[in-house]
C-alpha cells in the first residue's frame, strides 16, 4: 500500500537506475562527510556545499527572468537541491521534477520540505532516466539541468538535448551548466561521482542539431561550473552575455509597462539620442558625432 507521501507524489514508474529500497539512508541520520553515499543530501553532490549550490541553481533562473507564473521543468532534480526554492516560489502546479532515483526524491520531500508543502503546491514528479518530460503534457517557459551534463556521456547529453526541444515554449529557457575542457567526452555511459567534460563548441552543435542555439552566460557557480542558456533556434528572446540584478531594476519595470501596452522599448541611448536631437539647432550642431544624430 502506498504511503501519504507516495500518494502525494504524481510519479512513473520508478527507472532502474534508481537505488534499491535497501539503499535508502535515514533523511534524520547525521549527514554524510562523502560525495555519492546514499542520503538525500550527499547523493546529489557535495553536502557541504548542499545550501549554496541549490540556491545558486534558484537565483540564476531568477536573473533570467523567471517569475512565479512560469512552468519550470527541473531535469535531475535529485533530493530538490535546488527546486524546493523554485517549488515554493511558484504557483501551485508549476514545478514539474524528473530524476530516476525515487528514493531520494522522496527522501528529499520528507527531509527538506513536508508533505503540507505539496498539497499547497502541487508538484508533479516522473521518474525516467531519459529526460523525456512529454508525458506531463505541456510546454515549459524554463527547463534547469544543473547536474547533468558533467556526468553524462555524450549520447545522454544529445538525448537531453533533443527531449527539451520537444517540450520547451517557442520563448522558453533552457539553462544548466557543465565543465568546460579541451575535448569532449568519449564515455559510454552515466557516471557519478566522477566527472565528464566538453567544449562549449561541441555542446553548441548538439543543441543546434536539436533545433536550439546555445550560449554561454557569465555567471558564478560554486563549483567552477559555466552556466549556458538554450533558446529555439526560431526565438528572439535576447539573452544577457552576464547576468546582473537588471530583472529587478527600475527600469526593468518600465520596459515591461511598455511592451505589456503593445509598444517597443528602446535602449538608454535610444533615450538620449532622441532628448539630444530636440535640442540642436543649427547654431549648437557644429561638431556632434554624426552617429548622435536621429
Amino acid at each position: 500500500m502506498a504511503t501519504p507521501r507516495q500518494e502525494l507524489l504524481s510519479t512513473a514508474a520508478q527507472s532502474t537506475l534508481a537505488a534499491s529500497p535497501e539503499q535508502n539512508a535515514d533523511p534524520d541520520a547525521a549527514e554524510p562527510a562523502v560525495m555519492g553515499d546514499h542520503h538525500h543530501r550527499a547523493w546529489v553532490g557535495p553536502p557541504e556545499y548542499y545550501d549554496r549550490l541549490g540556491a545558486m541553481q534558484f537565483v540564476v533562473l531568477l536573473l533570467l527572468g523567471m517569475r512565479e507564473t512560469d512552468r519550470l521543468l527541473d531535469l535531475g532534480c535529485g533530493s530538490l537541491r535546488g527546486g524546493r526554492f523554485s517549488l515554493v516560489y511558484l504557483r501551485p502546479g508549476n514545478y514539474h521534477g524528473i530524476d530516476p532515483a525515487q528514493w531520494c526524491v522522496e527522501q528529499g520531500v520528507a527531509a527538506e520540505l513536508g508533505d503540507d508543502i505539496l498539497r499547497l503546491k502541487r508538484p508533479a514528479f516522473r521518474h525516467n532516466d531519459d529526460f523525456d518530460a512529454r508525458p506531463f503534457g505541456r510546454a515549459f517557459d524554463y527547463v534547469m539541468a544543473s547536474g547533468i551534463f558533467m556526468h553524462a556521456a555524450p549520447h545522454q547529453v544529445r538525448q537531453c538535448m533533443e527531449q527539451v526541444a520537444h517540450v520547451l515554449a517557442d520563448d522558453g529557457l533552457f539553462v544548466g551548466a557543465f565543465l568546460p575542457g579541451a575535448e569532449d567526452s568519449t564515455a559510454k555511459t552515466w557516471t557519478y561521482p566522477e566527472i565528464q567534460r566538453y567544449t562549449p563548441e561541441r555542446l553548441a552543435e548538439w543543441a543546434g542539431e536539436a533545433g536550439l542555439r546555445l550560449s554561454l552566460i557569465d555567471a558564478p557557480h560554486t563549483l567552477d561550473h559555466r552556466w549556458f542558456v538554450a533558446t529555439r533556434a526560431t526565438s528572439d528572446r535576447r539573452l544577457p552575455a552576464r547576468l546582473t540584478l537588471d530583472a529587478f531594476t527600475w527600469t526593468r519595470y518600465l520596459v515591461e509597462q511598455i511592451e505589456s501596452r503593445g509598444g517597443t522599448a528602446r535602449s538608454h541611448d535610444d533615450y538620449l539620442k532622441e532628448e539630444l536631437n530636440k535640442h540642436l539647432t543649427e547654431d549648437n550642431d557644429m561638431g556632434l558625432m554624426p552617429q548622435a544624430r536621429i
